[in-house]
């Protein structure tokens, strides 16, 4: 018999992928339109390919929060050919400019919200941009390493809800 310390358990281990968006095209005035190029979308792909063989064997993870950014929700929809959220929202503080600490927090608000609910969160991806995932990494994991992103690539994030803070596991650099 296994004997269980206080609090998570390893079956009750929570991952948070933060992913930036593929490359893009060259920056423009409208900074929100910018779409993927082709490399982009293969960086995505692959990407998606990585993390369901690393991570998410079943193709599921349970929320994806993602950017409103035309790059991001189109890695996003790169990667759901492969991994299919169960919901996903499209949230306006997960921008570039955004603040890595209101982003972190709202992270564990809603990982806390859905303890004792009938669908809790066990895996959530975050796709977004530069500079806020390299931030949001320091925020969450309270290390501030400042890690840089290359495009498309992904933070791995065991979370504990207990100590509200995660660890980095692995950082993908993509292709």
């Amino acid at each position: 018999m296994r004997n269980v310390m206080s609090g998570q358990s390893s079956n009750d281990d929570i991952y948070l992928f933060i992913m930036r968006h593929g490359e893009a095209e060259a920056p423009r005035l409208d900074d929100k339109s910018r779409q993927l190029t082709s490399l982009g979308r293969e960086q995505s792909k692959s990407a998606a390919l990585w993390l369901k063989e690393q991570y998410c064997a079943q193709g599921i993870v349970d929320l994806a929060l993602v950017s409103p950014y035309r790059r991001a929700k189109q890695t996003h929809d790169m990667v759901s050919l492969d991994i299919v959220a169960n919901k996903v929202e499209s949230n306006e503080d997960i921008v570039p400019e955004g603040s890595p600490r209101l982003v972190s927090d709202y992270i564990d608000g809603l990982l806390h919200a859905a303890i004792n609910s009938k669908k809790p969160i066990k895996k959530l991806l975050v796709v977004s941009h530069m500079p806020l995932v390299s931030y949001l990494v320091d925020e969450l994991c309270q290390s501030y390493t400042t890690s840089l992103f290359s495009t498309a690539s992904i933070a791995v994030i065991k979370y504990s809800l207990k100590e509200h803070k995660g660890t980095l596991v692995t950082h993908y650099q993509g292709l």
